[in-house]
């Protein structure tokens, strides 16, 4: 059976068309093109007017950075797929921990640790939360900082695996060499210890889910009423 991939982080930039283009030629059904909170709306409108025009399934989402709670769920009815930037244990627990948010950004950025723990993925395991692995972090690393995030990221996908935790490698991608095939981005978890099984499943069906799962609750006009066709 043919697997449809997914990259659920490509940063909203002035070069997306360029991307996008780029992405058809991959392996790719979809892709979530993130915003910033600043620029959301006038983003979710270009993002409609692009998925008009390619084949990809264009998926929207937002990045937030404080506030997580009380933000997420304001924009929870706006976008598909909620991140939060992690780094800050606090935020990142918080993340894991939250009904709103459905993944957690590159955990480990700019610590010395992987950036959670066992009550972190508890946490995430029990809300559906993602733990990302973002490839950008370690393309765009240089010299020992290269071996650190490689070792950050190990310890990232070891929690994950041990706590049955979903986890996702992301491209992150802000240019158009930085992406990758989704089955070089499940290469990289396969790399760094997860079975083949489970490293092709966090790029395809496991995102694959979140998408449709996420669509079905937008696509509801009241809480708790369902439409019957």
């Amino acid at each position: 059976m043919e697997r449809r991939f997914y990259d659920l982080n490509i940063p909203f930039g002035e070069n997306i068309q360029e991307i996008i283009e780029r992405v058809e030629k991959l392996d790719f059904s979809g892709i979530c093109i993130v915003s910033d909170l600043e620029n959301l709306e006038n983003n979710l409108r270009e993002i409609k007017r692009l998925n008009e025009r390619t084949e990809i399934d264009l998926i929207t989402g937002v990045l937030i950075k404080e506030n997580i709670e009380k933000t997420a769920r304001e924009v929870r009815s706006k976008v598909e797929i909620v991140f939060v930037s992690g780094g800050n244990y606090e935020i990142n627990r918080t993340a894991c921990s939250s009904n709103y948010v459905d993944v957690l950004c590159h955990p480990e950025k700019g610590r010395y640790d992987c950036g959670i723990d066992h009550i972190c993925c508890r946490g995430a395991k029990e809300h559906n939360t993602f733990i990302e692995l973002n490839f950008r972090e370690l393309l765009t690393a240089t010299g020992m900082e290269k071996i650190r995030e490689l070792n950050k990221m190990k310890e990232l996908l070891r929690l994950c695996i041990r706590t049955k935790t979903n986890f996702i490698v992301n491209s992150g991608a802000v240019e158009v060499f930085e992406l990758r095939s989704g089955r070089e981005l499940s290469a990289l978890s396969f790399a760094l210890g997860a079975n083949l099984y489970d490293a092709l499943l966090a790029n395809s069906v496991l995102p694959e889910k979140l998408i449709t799962k996420n669509r079905e609750k937008l696509n509801q006009p009241l809480k708790g009423v369902e439409l019957n066709y």
